[in-house]
């Protein structure tokens, strides 16, 4: 009776793992041979080199599935401004999104603006892509909100721009003193701003120009070769000021990443990868480009030395950093920073 009973047992946890087997297979293959239909946008202008990204990574995410992942491309902003995408990408009434811009449910997401944190192409280019040390910082932050950020990828570094009220050109903070600075509505922009003299100014993007023309602010910040050109009747000169960078990521609503196959999942890795490597060169010969535009339209253009940015770095990571620290990113992540920063003369 009790060997009758341990055979009935035995063969039924035989039968279960069966079950298991067989229904593990039947998932792996239907997630395998699974097709996608999803929305991919951003939410600048059309002109911005994110529709290229957008447009690609459809195109090449198309081709290397067998047409089993497809992406329609919404006009630029059609679904929202840039704010409004990555809560859709959150909720995942949006699957994708070339973004810029952090979003505010948790502060340390501002991290995408560190200021003063790196000074080349070749430092930006080792923090970038699905290898680079920056992505897996931003994955972290944002798979808690809902969002997968599949890569991190350079756009441009930020300058700034003076309207003729500046009278002199200003590199350092003993000529940044009282001018006023348009800053981005953007917590971090707020904090080191002032640290560097400046009078600062947070203001929406769509009330920049009027405000430059107007004197409401005498400069702006975070503006990388291509935004000053687009404002240039109302700029007299622009400085490579390198004080921030701004990446752009691909992100994934967070769900429809996970019900990819791990086939499929790699499949988009590796066109990330591939964007980021050509859009290294292309935003380095699009910001020269923009530059040779700007000189054309009677709007100097000035780089900084290496000792003018490390005189601005020094006085920022003195007194922002720790501000930064405490309000937006922490410890640990503020640690990671140092560890990656440029280093600078003592």
């Amino acid at each position: 009776m009790a060997t009758s009973f341990r055979k009935s047992k035995a063969l039924l946890f035989v039968l279960v793992l069966a079950f298991i087997s067989f229904t593990i297979a039947i998932t792996t293959i239907e997630a395998e041979g699974k097709s996608y239909k999803w929305k991919i946008n951003h939410g600048n202008a059309e002109e911005h080199e994110a529709t290229y990204i957008c447009k690609q990574f459809a195109k090449m995410a198309e081709e290397s599935s067998g047409a089993r992942i497809k992406m329609t491309y919404y006009p630029a902003g059609s679904l929202g401004d840039p704010f409004e995408l990555m809560e859709a990408i959150r909720m995942g009434t949006l699957e994708v999104s070339v973004g810029m811009v952090p979003t505010s449910a948790d502060p340390r997401s501002d991290v995408i603006w560190m200021p003063y944190l790196m000074r080349t192409w070749d430092e930006i280019l080792a923090a970038c892509g699905p290898k680079g040390w920056f992505t897996p910082i931003l994955d972290e932050i944002y798979s808690g909100l809902g969002v997968k950020i599949l890569s991190v990828f350079p756009h441009a570094w930020d300058g700034m721009a003076f309207t003729r009220r500046v009278k002199e050109v200003v590199k350092t903070p003993a000529g940044f003193k009282g001018i006023k600075m348009r800053t981005p509505p953007v917590r971090i922009y707020e904090i080191y701003m002032p640290t560097l003299g400046f009078i600062s100014t947070p203001i929406t993007f769509s009330e920049t120009f009027t405000a430059l023309q107007t004197g409401i602010v005498d400069a702006r910040s975070c503006c990388p070769a291509v935004e000053a050109y687009a404002m240039r009747d109302v700029l007299k000169y622009w400085v490579n000021t390198r004080d921030s960078f701004e990446f752009m990521f691909i992100a994934i609503n967070k769900n429809n990443w996970d019900s990819l196959s791990v086939d499929d999942q790699t499949i988009l890795a590796n066109i990330a990868y591939k964007l980021v490597s050509d859009e290294i060169m292309r935003a380095k010969e699009q910001e020269a480009d923009w530059i040779r535009k700007l000189e054309a339209a009677g709007v100097k253009t000035y780089q900084v030395s290496q000792r003018e940015w490390e005189e601005c770095a020094k006085v920022v990571r003195e007194k922002a950093w720790p501000k930064i620290e405490k309000e937006l990113l922490g410890p640990a992540l503020m640690e990671k920073m140092r560890l990656n920063a440029t280093p600078i003369s003592k």
